[in-house]
This record gives structure tokens, sequence and C-alpha cells, in this order.
């Protein structure tokens, strides 16, 4: 009897902790707080609304994918179309932007790329496979390696003289590496003072 005269008398001088602080530190034992850490979770699949930072990389909320197997030219690539430079980065975001509309889209993720953001295989509510779109219409390059089924598209492409195709350009990956076309390489002067 005297132990629990003591007990009770020891919880009544320890002060009231506020209740938000008891869930957090419950929450926290129980791992219900998402780490904040993780800056590209995996995941398997995706599906619903998304809208294309670039013409190969759609985003779900804050969640982004590459399409697997298409190299698409990027957003602020220039290309020579008939001896005139187009903005043909801006098309092929055009593109995508367009098959985005028949929603919801599904990405079925295959692997990672070197920056390890996931890398999938999109389809619109129509079936359209965007990555495989792309390629069709000459505003993507495919990556064998990840799609060898790409690759017969492309080819169709190129034979039909479609989208890039029809004139010249730098293959995305070399683009993102910094390369250009000679009429598109900006001319750094240094200035001189006349002495």
């Amino acid at each position: 009897m005297e132990s629990d005269t003591a007990t009770c008398i020891e919880a009544r001088m320890v002060p009231a902790l506020p209740h938000r602080l008891i869930t957090l530190g419950f929450a926290l034992m129980l791992g219900c707080v998402p780490a904040a850490s993780k800056a590209d979770p995996d995941f398997d699949t995706l599906s619903g609304p998304a809208r294309a930072v670039d013409a190969d990389t759609l985003e779900f909320g804050f969640k982004r994918v590459d399409l697997w197997g298409a190299d698409a030219m990027n957003r602020f690539q220039e290309c020579l179309i008939n001896g005139q430079s187009t903005a043909c980065g801006a098309e092929a975001w055009q593109v995508t932007t367009n098959l985005l509309v028949a929603t919801p889209i599904t990405c079925e993720v295959r692997g990672k790329n070197r920056y390890h953001r996931n890398m999938a295989v999109c389809r619109n509510a129509n079936g359209v496979d965007i990555g495989q779109s792309l390629i069709v219409r000459g505003m993507a390059v495919a990556r064998p390696d990840q799609m060898p089924e790409y690759e017969a598209y492309e080819n169709q492409a190129r034979q039909a003289r479609t989208g890039v195709w029809a004139g010249e350009f730098i293959d995305p990956l070399k683009w993102r590496r910094g390369e250009r076309l000679p009429e598109h390489e900006i001319e750094v002067r240094r200035w001189h003072r006349d002495e």
C-alpha cells in the first residue's frame, strides 16, 4: 500500500507533457512518420494524372520517372531542319504533353538511371506507349539496350525522314553533355581594351 502511494505521488510530481509531443513520440517510435531523406523512393507502378517536365520525364506529384528506352530531344534543344533552326526539344515536349491529356497515365518501372531516377514504360488511357510514340514521330532516339523493340520504330522514322531525322541534330545524351551543332554553339569572346 505504501509503495502504491509513493508511485502516485511521484506520478503527480512529473510535469504533464503536451499531447502533441506524446503523439509525435509514438509516431516516431512506430515509424509512422516518413523519412524525408529519401529523394527518389523505389516503386513498381505509378498511375494517375502526370505532367511533362521534359519530353521524356513525367511527374506524378512529387514523383518523377524517365521514359525507359526512349531518349527525347531536350526541352531547350535546337535542331536544323531544311537549313533552319527549329525548337525540336520544345516540339517533343509538346507531343508528350498532348499524349498526357488521356488520363490516367500508367507507368511500369523497369529500372533506374545514373541519377537514381526511376525509368518506366508509360502509357496513356488509350494504351499509347509514350516513348514509342516519340520515337515514331522522330522526336526521340531509341535506346536498344533498354528496349530492343524500339530500334525498329527508330529505323522507320529515320527512313521516312520524320521529325529530327529530316535534318541535323545532336543525340540527346551528347547534348546534355554540352555538345552542340556548330550553328548553335555559343561564342564567348573576351573583351579587349585597345591600348
